[in-house]
């Protein structure tokens, strides 16, 4: 079965890459084998954005059909998941960008951002959201869209509850960063904050030029989409984003962390397995 080569093999590639990057850091298991290990969770959080299937239910078909959710999700857990997904991206980035260097080319990153809703807004006005609460999540956005009823653009107001997803990409669609932060905070700030606390960022950044469009003019390090090669190349990005928000109604996550562990899977799924290549 496609499915179940695609899941022995992306378990083979973390698997294989855990024991290269953690020989020294790694600790003696005491008592009872676990019921699910960390390679095999990785594994499972990719092939549920391949297979558009929830964890659980891609973790019980594969592994254990005793499996809870518990099992995976809880806090001590998803923490070494998170970080076992954001390191195998960056080795498999810093790959490429080795690979670009040596060939003399010089690409450009595109960066952007979108609103992923958190709860509807109306459930957000009458009840506290355990996943996130304040004020700083809520968020105006105007918008200036053509009207093929009216045949002229029309100007709108929409009202999000969520967050703020920032990714940073190359012309060929593969993430090379992705963060996250509340919802009412502009790209540009988002971007300066991902600069000062990101070494990685800050590598990225430094070596290739960044492209976005006008809501970025004025920010460090960001050159502005100015003619129709640029804003062509910059219509990548959108591509990157198209399957984020169902990705994000599929996955039902309740804390921040395991979101960036959703993100991260995404980001890798869309950059090495988009057409199920593993």
């Amino acid at each position: 079965m496609q499915l179940e080569k695609s899941y022995n093999i992306l378990l083979k590639n973390f698997q294989s890459f855990k024991v290269s990057f953690y020989k020294n850091t790694a600790k003696s298991n005491a008592g009872r084998k676990p019921k699910i290990t960390d390679e095999e969770i990785a594994a499972v959080f990719i092939l549920s954005y391949i297979t558009g299937m929830p964890v659980l239910k891609i973790a019980r078909q594969f592994i254990d059909d005793s499996i809870k959710s518990y099992h995976i999700f809880r806090k001590s857990r998803i923490k070494r998941i998170y970080e076992l997904l954001r390191i195998y991206l960056q080795m498999r980035i810093l790959s490429v960008i080795i690979e670009v260097l040596v060939s003399n080319k010089k690409p450009r990153l595109i960066v952007d951002g979108t609103i992923l809703p958190v709860a509807n807004v109306n459930r957000a006005k009458t009840q506290r959201i355990k996943r996130f609460n304040g004020k700083r999540f809520w968020v105006r956005r105007k918008r200036n869209l053509y009207s093929q009823h009216y045949k002229k653009r029309v100007k709108f107001e929409e009202i999000y509850y969520g967050v703020l997803v920032m990714i940073i990409c190359d012309t060929k669609g593969r993430v090379y960063d992705i963060w996250f932060h509340p919802a009412s905070y502009h790209e540009v700030k988002s971007f300066r904050l991902r600069a000062k606390t990101s070494i990685w960022f800050k590598r990225l950044i430094s070596l290739f030029e960044v492209i976005g469009d006008k809501g970025y003019r004025g920010c460090e390090n960001v050159i502005v989409c100015e003619t129709k090669e640029d804003k062509a190349q910059r219509q990548i990005i959108e591509s990157v984003f198209s399957r984020l928000k169902q990705f994000n109604a599929l996955s039902r996550w309740r804390k921040g962390i395991t979101l960036l562990s959703y993100l991260y899977a995404y980001a890798i799924g869309y950059s090495f397995f988009r057409y199920c290549e593993v």
